[in-house]
This record gives C-alpha cells, structure tokens and sequence, in this order.
C-alpha cells in the first residue's frame, strides 16, 4: 500500500493545500479536474513506471469514446466487443500462462507494450471502465466529459484497492461547490485518516508475523492450534490493513470535497455469510452483485427457464465466486477460495428456504450470538485458501493429519 510511503504523505499534503486554496478562488470544473490529474500523476508515479500511465490513458481514452457513443445510441455488439476487450487484457496481464501463449504466438507484437501494464495499475481501474460503458449503455450517465472522467479513472486515493466509486457520485462531488458540506467533510477526513493509520502503522505490525506463517507459533503450541491461531490473527491483519487503506482513501478524498462509498461496516459481525459481504469491501461487492450476479441470474433464467429458481441461483453464487477468486490472484489456491464463498452462500440460502425457525429462535440473542460466530470461523478457515498455495496448503493438511 503506497499510503505506508511518507515521501507520498508529504505529496498529499501538498495536494490537499493547493487543491483548497485553487478550489476557494476559482469553481471551474476543468481547473479542478487539471489539479486532481497532475497529482494523481505524480503519486501514481512513485509506485508503477511511465509507460503503465500511458497505455492506461490510451485505454482510458478509447473506453471514454464508447462510453459516449453508447450514450447516445445503443449498441449491444459494440459494449460486449469492447468488455471483451478490456477482460482480455486484464487476463493476459495477470494470468501467467496467458502470457506465455501470446510470447509464443503471432500476437507477440502486444507483448511487451501489454505486460508491462502493472497489475496495481489495471485491476481497480477495470472496474471503473466496465462500470462507465455498462451505465453509458443503460442511459444512467447523463453528464460526462473526458476531464471528468479521467480525473475517476486516476483518482489516487481509489487507484489501488478502492473503493470503487460511481461516476456520477464522483462527478456531483466534483461539481459541488456548498461550503456547508465541504467543512464536515474536511474535518470528516482528517479523523478517518488517523483512525486508517493506527490500523495500518500500529495494529498491523502486532498481528502481521502471526498472520503470513503459522511455523512460528509452533514451538509453542501444537500445529492444529498454531494453525487457528496463525488464521485468526490474517483475519485481523487483514480487515485493519484493508479496512485502515480505505479509511486513508477516503479520509483524504473528504479533504477535497469528495464523498466516496463506505467500503466496510463491522464485516466480522455478520449474522450470515451473505451479510458479510454486504460489510466487506462493499464496493466491490456490490460490483460483482450488479455487474456479475444479476446478468448471470437474468442468462441462467433465459437459457433455462424451466431450471428450479433455487438451481439457477446456486449456479450464479458458485459462478459469481468463481469470477472473485480468479480476479484475487492468478493460482488455484484463491480460486479454492472463491468457491469457498461461493458454497457457504449457496448453504446459506438453502438454509434459509428450507429450514423454518420459528421467529422467537430468530430473534433470540443466542442465536444471534452463534450465528456471528459460525460466519466468522467460516470465514476465517477461508483465509487459508487465499493467503496459502496449494502447495503450502497441501503441506499444512500433510502435517495436522500425519
């Protein structure tokens, strides 16, 4: 996280001095959107090379060109080539053995130019660029202009791991000039960056060796108990690093006047798991429910409409948490992972239809009170797929059963 870099907080100070002052002067949009590229430029700089902005601002360009067509006149042929398009790329730049088919093949022509773009500078950004060409195509985008939106492709505070804002939530606040709202929201962010910087500088480093290698817990316990403990203590270091990164992203876009999403509400006191991901890394999360779940659902149902409804919303659970593990990493281990979710949410919703509680067991603090625990062993034990290799964690199991 370049959030850690002081070299970084220092760029940012800065930012946030010469952006207010410029702001409190001058109300042009465009002044404002110039001042928000350079220092995105200048922050993103410090972590991925010169080439990567470029490529990515070709890219951005093209999407902000369809966008706009498909604005103004629909064309289904035209979104779906263009998704492709940007997919494609996504998954030759992080899937290795993509890679090595391009070096091999008559496309070697786009391998350099395309495998250099930086996985950090693509990922995220993907988000953005389905979202603006599927909203632009459902009509929901009535404001746009290219400053604008390379001003939401760039933002630095989002550019890494979110959260992923929508562009007409970030294209309102971009134009918002109420000093009512721009006082709380300054003052707002300066207490979410601080709370974001004792999770990520002082709670992180007390869990973080506990939480990467379970080895070194067991000369003191044994390895089933070394192994639960290791897990519990990745599903603090990585709630308080994530969770503190979005406190610190957001924190600093209040500083301009920039509202962006929660990204997460007390996930680990989930009463399910699909709760959870309701509270965790929301953003994203409603991402994938409206952009992954919900076109798959309405396919599923066209392609087989006589399929019972609970089939079809099963597949769209294990095929929506598929897509997760694969966007997370490029080895099996996290698409395990995705699955993982994937068939406790499917459990989850059998659950739900088929076992009647009565409603006084449903409102019974008990209950409640095991139910938050089973989420949050559930998915503390999916921690494992997503931190280890298959080949660690064909080991680990090696190791707690011989």
């Amino acid at each position: 996280m370049f959030f850690n870099d002081y070299i970084v907080f220092i760029y940012i100070t800065l930012f946030v001095i010469v952006y207010n002052l410029v702001k409190f002067f001058v109300k042009t949009r465009f002044i404002k959107n110039t001042i928000i590229i350079l220092a995105s430029l200048l922050v993103l700089l410090t972590v991925i090379r010169e080439h990567t902005l470029i490529i990515l601002s070709i890219l951005s360009l093209l999407v902000f060109l369809v966008g706009r067509y498909l604005q103004n006149k629909k064309s289904r042929t035209l979104l779906g080539g263009i998704l492709a398009f940007i997919i494609i790329l996504f998954c030759i730049r992080n899937y290795p053995f993509l890679q090595d088919i391009i070096s091999e093949s008559y496309l070697s022509f786009i391998n350099e130019p395309v495998l250099s773009v930086q996985k950090l500078g693509i990922s995220y950004i993907l988000f953005r660029y389905v979202h603006w060409l599927v909203e632009s195509y459902r009509k929901t985008i009535h404001q746009s202009d290219f400053f604008t939106f390379l001003s939401y492709i760039f933002f630095f505070p989002n550019f890494l791991a979110g959260p992923i804002d929508r562009y007409n939530n970030f294209h309102y606040w971009m134009g918002n000039t109420k000093f009512s709202y721009l006082k709380p929201l300054f003052f707002a962010g300066i207490s979410r960056i601080f709370i974001g910087g004792i999770k990520t500088l002082v709670i992180v480093p007390f869990v973080i060796d506990y939480a990467l290698d379970y080895t070194v817990l067991l000369p003191d316990y044994s390895p089933v108990i070394a192994l639960f403990l290791s897990l519990l203590a990745y599903s603090a270091y990585i709630y308080f690093d994530f969770s503190g990164y979005s406190d610190i992203a957001i924190g600093t876009a209040y500083l301009i006047g920039i509202r962006t999403p929660e990204n997460f509400n007390n996930p680990y006191f989930s009463e399910n798991l699909s709760v959870f991901w309701k509270r965790w890394h929301m953003t994203f999360s409603n991402f994938l429910f409206a952009y992954v779940f919900k076109p798959s659902l309405s396919l599923l149902n066209r392609l087989f409409p006589r399929f019972p409804r609970m089939t079809i919303t099963v597949t769209g659970y294990l095929f929506t948490f598929f897509i997760c593990g694969l966007w997370h990493g490029d080895t099996i281990n996290f698409v395990y992972w995705g699955l993982w979710h994937g068939i406790g949410l499917s459990i989850g919703k059998l659950w739900k239809a088929y076992i009647k509680l009565p409603d006084r067991v449903l409102r019974n603090n008990i209950y409640k009170i095991c139910s938050i625990f089973l989420t949050f062993l559930f998915v503390t034990m999916g921690w494992m797929f997503f931190h280890y290799s298959q080949e660690q964690i064909i080991e680990i199991f090696n190791t707690l059963l011989f």
